[in-house]
């Protein structure tokens, strides 16, 4: 039984700890947090902490589990690894591509294993996605759409997803998701085009076109300055040679491929388990698939492949040149 601590009992804090509390292989022990009520509300039965550093010396940790902010990334992810712990970080690496580089160093000289939940490698749906286009059964993608839509998040502690400086913005935080996805799919692209919608509280919407080599066009939507009764979305919509594929969870069947005058709906494995996080997460879904992945990489004791340290900090370096394009107004090279 791998043990586990969570560092950080806020929104992703909570969503973790579902899934260590049906996962078979791990076993949630410990919670650091300044506010031991928001721990024990977590844990009721357990280890709680106010100071992680405090959480690092417990020798029965196997795994920590880091849900703090992503200013306070790398900090937490440097003294864990010097703590000899094994590491699942919440997205983004950090906020910065020198902080990025510096943890990846540190983790390494450590040997540890460290991986960044990049969830949605770990999605049904977008597993799908990535098999498919792999086996090329239905020829390459000639383009595609990515979307992602959120109510404005207000539900974070002390409102940090609200301040760029701390969150990013919805470019770091919120859009990362399909960028992180889209270099995972088809790799890096040659160009990125990006353009923006700025409110009091950072960049709000970001629309983007990552431009590839052999001249494919992809094009990228986030945005979470929506109501709060406007309901999380995020679809996909992509034309291959010999078919087009559809993602739209609202829809009765959200995963449609249509080729010709045929309409086929593919059955794709899903974790139906619901739960309250108190935000715009309802199932388990990827996040049980990433932390099953990350448990099982430091039980049999090899380093993530799915999610590597360097593909997060790839994913960061993109959304990077997206800021860059917007605030330049032109496009940029990759």
């Amino acid at each position: 039984m791998v043990k586990v601590g969570i560092i950080g009992a806020g929104f992703m804090g909570k969503m973790h700890s579902q899934v260590y509390k049906v996962l078979p292989d791990a076993e949630l022990i410990a919670i650091s947090d300044i506010n031991k009520e928001n721990a024990k509300e977590i844990l009721p039965e357990g280890k709680i902490y106010t100071d992680y550093k405090e959480l690092l010396k417990d020798k029965e940790i196997d795994i920590v589990d880091i849900c703090l902010p992503t200013f306070m990334h790398k900090d937490a992810v440097i003294d864990s690894a010097r703590a000899g712990k094994n590491i699942l970080c919440e997205k983004p690496i950090s906020l910065s591509i020198k902080d990025a580089d510096e943890m990846i160093r540190e983790t390494k000289k450590a040997n540890v294993k460290f991986m960044v939940a990049q969830c949605i490698r770990f999605w049904p749906e977008y597993i799908f996605l990535k098999e498919i286009t792999e086996e090329k059964k239905f020829g390459k993608i000639l383009h595609a759409s990515f979307r992602r839509l959120s109510p404005l998040p207000t539900w974070s502690w002390n409102k940090w997803l609200l301040s760029p400086e701390r969150s990013g913005s919805v470019l770091f935080d919120l859009h990362i998701h399909d960028v992180d996805y889209l270099l995972y799919l088809l790799g890096k692209p040659q160009e990125i085009f990006s353009q923006g919608v700025k409110e009091e509280f950072g960049w709000s919407h970001i629309f983007s076109i990552f431009i590839y080599r052999d001249g494919r066009r992809i094009f990228l939507e986030g945005g979470w300055g929506y109501d709060s009764s406007f309901p999380f979305h995020h679809t996909y919509l992509v034309k291959m040679e010999k078919a087009t594929i559809e993602m739209n969870p609202r829809y009765k069947e959200p995963i449609v491929i249509y080729q010709g005058e045929k309409k086929e709906i593919p059955e794709i494995k899903k974790a139906e388990s619901k739960v309250d996080t108190g935000g715009n997460i309802e199932d388990l879904g990827g996040y049980y698939n990433e932390i099953e992945y990350f448990v099982k990489c430091v039980k049999e004791n090899h380093f993530p492949e799915v999610v590597t340290p360097e593909s997060a900090r790839e994913s960061l370096y993109l959304v990077t040149k997206e800021k860059e394009s917007i605030e330049k107004g032109r496009v940029v090279k990759v």
